[in-house]
């Protein structure tokens, strides 16, 4: 039995370059399960610990939420605070084009059109995360996939994706392909 990689399991999708140098790319933005946050990300009272937080389908794949996707700035690596009008300009490197659903995954159609952004993306920055406001219930239960949790994530209003080096999702939240098909970007 042939083991297959994460990079392998993400070819069938290639990157594309337009003719301005923008880089066009699909990947995975998010995925349902248990994720991990420290308390104080929750404004949660005490020292800081970890905390599960369920991010169950029926929040995750709702149409509202799904919705909040569309022209949403991406970001290379998250920024210190929500993207706005008064931030945009220094932030951020393209937007999101579209937004569907593949099972338990959330894909991004993404348009990065910053070069520094692409030239990371090109070395292997790949995850994606993103960045969002949500409501966090007090909702002790266990997962599908058997991980206890103490909150469920609802009302999930996105508003940046970030290109980051590692994902909270983990390397399943990545941008599909690992290098560029056809020309090399750097001999263009």
């Amino acid at each position: 039995m042939k083991r297959m990689t994460i990079d392998e399991a993400f070819k069938p999708t290639s990157r594309t370059i337009t003719p301005e140098g923008y880089l066009c790319v699909k990947g995975v933005a998010a995925t349902t399960g248990v994720y991990q946050y420290v308390s104080t990300e929750l404004d949660l009272p005490g020292p800081a610990r970890v905390v599960n937080v369920y991010r169950p389908p029926g929040e995750v794949f709702n149409a509202e939420s799904m919705n909040t996707y569309a022209d949403k700035d991406v970001t290379n690596d998250h920024p210190d605070d929500l993207v706005d009008s008064t931030t945009f300009k220094e932030v951020s490197v393209g937007h999101v084009k579209g937004v569907e659903q593949d099972g338990d995954k959330l894909i991004v159609d993404l348009i990065i059109k910053d070069q520094s952004a692409i030239d990371d993306i090109e070395s292997g920055k790949a995850e994606l995360s993103p960045g969002y406001l949500a409501e966090y219930v007090e909702a002790p239960g266990v997962a599908p996939d058997g991980t206890a949790y103490e909150f469920e994530q609802r009302d999930i209003q996105i508003n940046h994706v970030a290109v980051v080096e590692a994902a909270r999702a983990g390397k399943v939240a990545r941008i599909f392909d690992h290098k560029p098909k056809g020309v090399p970007m750097a001999q263009r």
